[in-house]
């Protein structure tokens, strides 16, 4: 074989061996993946939120200024609590995620010790917390919207609906 053909199959060579390092140190973590490539789990819309199952956990991963909106029914008379593991594994930014109910007409009831809105401010950590709304009026849907800034973070959502004396002691439901 004459040098010439050494070199062209050197130069031939070269981009496979560049291109399956590139992708054997993404596999073993050495390079970050782009904030969009990270996103995962259901992708809801103001105009087209995803419809919750009460009884499902869903993971998602929110990156690039990312915001979700989900919702569910709620019959007359009871509650929806979220629960939400928020998982910031990245060591240099911090992540932000913001959670809360749309806040329609009627209002949502309070739930005792129970937020409507949060906000989660995460280094390199994991915090949970929870959200949640209560029905007085006729069944209707909430409307929950996620947004993260930062970091991309993993967040894991859980509800609990339950038909409960949310109302307190010695309260009676409107009619």
């Amino acid at each position: 074989m004459n040098p010439r053909s050494w070199i062209f199959l050197f130069l031939a060579a070269v981009p496979l061996f560049l291109a399956s390092c590139a992708e054997m140190a993404k596999e073993m973590g050495e390079e970050k993946p782009a904030d969009l490539e990270m996103r995962s789990g259901p992708v809801g819309t103001p105009a087209n939120p995803v419809t919750l199952d009460a009884f499902k956990k869903y993971p998602l991963v929110l990156a690039g200024e990312d915001c979700r909106y989900f919702m569910l029914k709620v019959p007359s008379q009871w509650y929806w609590k979220v629960f939400l593991t928020v998982d910031n594994r990245d060591f240099e930014r911090q992540g932000r995620l913001t959670a809360d109910f749309a806040r329609p007409q009627p209002p949502w009831a309070k739930l005792p010790n129970v937020d409507m809105a949060k906000i989660f401010i995460l280094h390199r950590e994991g915090v949970q917390g929870v959200v949640g709304v209560g029905n007085k009026d006729e069944p209707r849907y909430a409307l929950l919207r996620l947004c993260q800034e930062g970091a991309p973070l993993k967040v894991t959502l859980q509800s609990e609906v339950f038909s409960g004396d949310f109302l307190g002691p010695g309260k009676k439901p409107r009619k």
